[in-house]
């Protein structure tokens, strides 16, 4: 199968920086417009149009290349830029306010609207440059010729030189999953070389990662066998990890099991059987506009239910006057740490022995208003918090501590593919596996995470939160 050559084919970065500039500036001309049309006459109407473009293209240039959007040219990373695109607009929009309020001659408007101006604006540079990206999209589409140009599958590099990774490159040509550029190594001699088709780059060190991300689109690197994974290095596979490039073995990973989850198609088992890299169920799209109703969500949540965390908190103080938040470090999306907060209901003691999970309710560490706390759910109300600030999704995989998160890997490493999603304060597991208070009903539930990984959706995430609120409100435990 032809390869694609991805740097002739789409646009490059020059253009499509200079094109968001250029549709940045359009949207503030517009908002200007827009506001004047419905405020009071205005005299110096020109002048304040020179000076707010001035301004817009300014910002439009420093936030497009402080988020470097014009880097992500590639068809099938186009979506991808959208949270690239939502920063540097506010970058700009910032610039804008900043001049606005610390300027010695400030722009001025009579009525003092310049605050919606920057908001109408903001919102129309959004639409216009996630427009023009999705049109992109669509007219590429309908040039497509042959289906090894599908824009859905992930670009892999293959990592080494030997054998079985050209061997490995036969088999992931007609994948409909993976699209191999080329190959990865550590060996600078071979740098540049060519391969059926496909040159030979050299990454030994973080930067060399960026710019195989910027430069080419790499979305993950396959390895040929555990013995490649070791020699590229733990202290490397952890910087891809935190770059969001996703680090896949080629072996089996197991068998699946998804015996309370019947929507799962033998044709998904089979591909996940072969070692096949488990995708997203979400489109990026999909997955900003989730998380924009998290966060907005989470922030609603955190007002309204202030009274309940003054109440939690006075009860606590009250019962052994010891802290009132518990926090502890979990492991999220892309194999980062963050701390998760909760409600404290246990002894400040309880794991002075080390790491040990919750035995159920006739836990001795646990505290009389802590199993009050635990019976409603209130103590997981500080999540809110996580949902807010990114390290959380309302709907997840459950977060886990790496001390359990190691074991679980022994036993399936398949727990590395939820590393691509935020966890949640619910899951569709724990309807079915409820509370895990063992090892063995952790790997049970990765069955059940997996399933979500593949086959989450906006729809799917409502259904899970009614149903988590049916329970929470009909008193069920789980």
């Amino acid at each position: 199968m032809k390869n694609i050559d991805r740097q002739k084919t789409f646009l490059s970065g020059g253009f499509v920086l200079a094109l968001d500039v250029v549709l940045s500036i359009a949207a503030s001309l517009l908002a200007v417009l827009l506001v004047r049309s419905v405020s009071e006459p205005f005299a110096a109407l020109n002048v304040f149009i020179l000076r707010w473009e001035i301004l817009s293209l300014i910002g439009s240039v420093v936030g497009f290349s402080v988020m470097g959007t014009y880097n992500v040219v590639i068809l099938h990373s186009t979506y991808r830029t959208i949270g690239k695109q939502v920063g540097a607009i506010i970058i700009k929009e910032a610039f804008i306010l900043a001049y606005l309020m610390f300027a010695p001659h400030r722009l001025s408007w009579e009525g003092r609207i310049e605050n919606l101006i920057i908001v109408l604006d903001g919102l129309l540079t959004l639409v216009m440059a996630i427009g023009f990206r999705v049109l992109i999209i669509m007219i590429y589409q309908t040039m497509l010729k042959s289906p090894e140009e599908n824009i859905d599958r992930l670009s892999v590099m293959i990592f080494g030189t030997g054998y079985k990774s050209i061997a490995m490159l036969s088999r992931f040509e007609l994948s409909p999953h993976y699209n191999p550029i080329g190959f990865i190594t550590t060996d600078k001699g071979e740098q540049g070389k060519e391969i059926n088709d496909r040159k030979v780059y050299y990454a030994g060190t973080r930067e060399d990662l960026q710019s195989l991300q910027s430069r080419v689109g790499v979305e993950g690197i396959l390895f040929a066998s555990e013995e490649d994974a070791r020699e590229l290095g733990r202290e490397t596979i952890s910087e891809c990890i935190s770059l969001g490039i996703h680090v896949l073995m080629a072996p089996k990973v197991g068998e699946l099991k998804l015996s309370a989850a019947p929507e799962a198609t033998s044709k998904a088992q089979s591909e996940e059987q072969a070692g096949t890299y488990i995708p997203d169920g979400m489109s990026t799209f999909e997955v900003i506009v989730k998380r924009f109703v998290d966060c907005a969500l989470a922030g609603a949540l955190l007002l309204v239910f202030s009274p309940l965390f003054l109440y939690c908190y006075i009860a606590i103080k009250k019962e052994d006057d010891g802290p009132v938040i518990y926090s502890q470090e979990r492991i999220g999306r892309f194999g980062r740490p963050f701390r998760i907060y909760k409600f404290r209901t246990m002894r400040t003691d309880a794991e002075k022995a080390g790491p040990a999970l919750f035995a159920g309710e006739e836990d001795t560490r646990i505290t009389r208003i802590g199993k009050h706390l635990r019976a409603h759910h209130l103590d997981e109300l500080p999540q809110l918090w996580n949902v807010f600030i990114g390290d959380m999704a309302f709907v997840g995989p459950r977060p886990e501590r790496k001390f359990y998160i190691d074991q679980i890997m022994e036993k399936d490493p398949r727990y590395y593919f939820l590393y691509q999603i935020r966890p949640g304060v619910t899951s569709y597991a724990t309807f079915f596996n409820g509370y895990c208070d063992t090892v063995d009903k952790m790997v049970r539930r990765l069955e059940y995470d997996l399933y979500y990984l593949r086959n989450r959706s906006w729809w799917f995430d409502i259904k899970i939160l009614w149903k988590t609120f049916t329970n929470i409100v009909g008193g069920k435990k789980f």
